[in-house]
């Protein structure tokens, strides 16, 4: 019976021994004074030492230096009064990596009740840990260029606006929008697009302290959390030398690409407690940035929250102004300096506001674009605008050819010649009396396609005229490139002509340009005599302007088509 029960007890000692050698977590075992006895093959597979090797040995041999002295003294403390230690350890693999383990240490008391051994079992947990900051990164930073993303900023911006007001200290944070990103991806593709982004971010990160934070917002836009700033200047210093970085053009796609921001500051104070209301700020900053001209920075100024509530409430009623019949046009002669008579005119769109009156163009165009609605409300235009023409030309009145300024986002849009051409059929009017108005900056920020576009229209009859000439800085080269037909000297350049000698200069030089290139050329903008006689004495062919004649509705030009004024003659009288 004794020999049955030991014969027992010594298969159950043997399935036990085969059990733990075969354990998927590593197993040791010490005496109570820590000395390794025992090992099982995983342990020597999460170590990398062999059984032979440890023997006798102590567990420090697998120390790191991650943990400190206290966190083994009250390990030793919790297992030599005999309860059992559980936590998450860092250890050196004999080849000198780290892994990381959960460990389990439980003391084994023999007869007396005393502590004889430790049996300590470690779980190794290195790839779910490596796998979980990889998933807390990616939570945390923009997959493209791997900078700190939105939510990242968000929870940073917490942390140093509470340190700010702390310690009495200020932070400053610059959104950085690019501009004109959308040209790049048309032109090179989405691919240089994003490699443009990687190197931008890789640029801005240089640019900063270590103490300050990149971040990708998405899309174009940049932001950067300045700290520990004593004043205005600081954020200053800091926007001037992040403009810098786009002085030098980006390798990109084996192409050399020229790029431009718009930076808007906000600065924290005593008061500022809402991290959301902080972003606002900055971001009405950009928007001031970026319709002030780009390639600058502005800081938050109090006014700007009043003037984003205005543009948010315009933008809302603007969907519904077609269909509501609150667009109107005005026309504006352009008279011939040889008899004075109308030869041109100008169609310029306004905004009759049921609540607020007339709104200036120069405030809702820039928001119809910034909306989508740009292209509705540009073909309300071009139709309103034919109609009228050949209403006029119905009456017997004198066919003139009638100017309607477009929009980048027009002219880059594919259906736009088939969109003229329709609207010139269903008007029955030839499109010899159709002039299109195009700024320098409408063909930078359209040029992609463009030439054909116009190449096309041109080859229909309509006119192509460059307006605001001179403001821009390629205007020799459109003037090569392009099928135009007219040249409209800039305002800006005629208001001192006659105290100006350099305006004075660069207007006679742009008019003997028109001349030699065989384009018309017509001076916008003219108000006092004197600029008029100015423009006579330089030879200047046609001026428009508040000498002659404001905007005026569809009845008051048709009266001037037909009796004239004080300076503008009748037609053919």
């Amino acid at each position: 019976m004794s020999s049955l029960h030991d014969k027992k007890m010594r298969s159950t000692l043997h399935l036990q021994k085969a059990a733990i050698e075969s354990a998927a977590n590593a197993i040791f075992i010490t005496n109570n004074r820590g000395a390794i006895e025992w090992v099982n093959p995983a342990f020597e597979v999460l170590t990398g030492y062999r059984a032979t090797e440890v023997a006798g040995e102590n567990p420090r041999i697998l120390k790191s230096g991650e943990q400190d002295d206290q966190f083994y003294r009250d390990l030793w403390r919790t297992i030599l009064n005999g309860e059992v230690w559980r936590g998450r350890v860092t250890n050196r693999h004999s080849s000198g990596t780290l892994y990381t383990a959960e460990q389990t240490i439980t003391p084994i008391r023999g007869d007396d009740g005393g502590v004889t051994h430790f049996v300590a079992i470690h779980e190794d947990i290195t790839a779910q840990l490596e796998s979980e900051q990889r998933i807390a990164h990616m939570a945390l930073h923009d997959f493209l260029t791997d900078l700190p993303n939105r939510y990242a900023l968000d929870s940073r911006l917490e942390i140093e606006l509470n340190r700010a007001r702390r310690l009495g200290s200020r932070v400053s944070l610059l959104l950085i929008d690019l501009d004109n990103f959308k040209d790049v991806n048309d032109t090179f593709g989405h691919d240089a697009g994003d490699q443009l982004l990687v190197a931008v971010g890789q640029r801005l990160k240089q640019a900063l302290r270590d103490i300050d934070t990149t971040c990708r917002l998405g899309g174009d836009e940049f932001a950067v959390l300045q700290t520990d700033i004593s004043s205005r200047k600081n954020a200053a210093l800091l926007a001037e030398r992040l403009l810098r970085v786009f002085s030098e053009s980006f390798k990109v796609a084996s192409q050399e690409i020229f790029t431009s921001a718009s930076i808007g500051i906000s600065i924290s104070n005593r008061d500022t407690t809402s991290k959301s209301d902080f972003m606002k700020q900055a971001d009405l900053a950009l928007y001031r940035a970026k319709s002030e001209g780009r390639n600058t920075y502005r800081f938050f100024e109090e006014d700007m929250d009043t003037e984003i509530k205005r543009r948010m409430s315009l933008a809302q009623d603007l969907h519904r102004a077609v269909e509501r019949d609150e667009f109107f046009l005005e026309y504006q002669p352009q008279v011939g300096l040889g008899d004075r008579c109308i030869v041109g005119v100008e169609a310029l769109v306004r905004w009759r506001h049921p609540q607020l009156g007339i709104v200036s163009p120069t405030e809702f165009i820039p928001i119809t674009e910034s909306i989508g609605m740009i292209d509705e409300v540009g073909d309300w235009v071009l139709r309103t605008a034919c109609n009228q023409s050949k209403r006029w030309q119905n009456s017997n009145l004198p066919a003139l050819p009638i100017s309607v300024n477009i929009s980048a986002i027009q002219l880059r849009d594919p259906h736009f010649v088939s969109k003229i051409s329709h609207i010139l059929a269903d008007a029955e009017l030839e499109s010899r009396y159709l002039e299109i108005e195009l700024t320098e900056t409408v063909l930078l920020e359209a040029k992609q396609s463009v030439e054909s576009t116009l190449e096309t229209l041109h080859a229909l009859g309509i006119r192509i005229s460059l307006d605001d000439f001179g403001r821009g800085y390629a205007s020799l080269d459109y003037l090569r490139r392009y099928p135009l037909s007219k040249v409209k000297i800039d305002q800006s350049f005629i208001h001192d002509m006659g105290t100006n000698f350099k305006n004075a200069t660069i207007v006679s030089a742009v008019i003997d340009l028109a001349e030699k290139l065989n384009l018309q050329v017509i001076a916008e903008g003219v108000e006092p005599a004197h600029q008029l006689q100015c423009l006579i004495d330089e030879g200047c062919q046609e001026v428009q302007g508040f000498y002659f004649s404001r905007p005026v509705s569809a009845e008051e030009f048709e009266e001037l088509l037909v009796t004239g004024s004080d300076r503008i003659r009748a037609y053919g009288t």
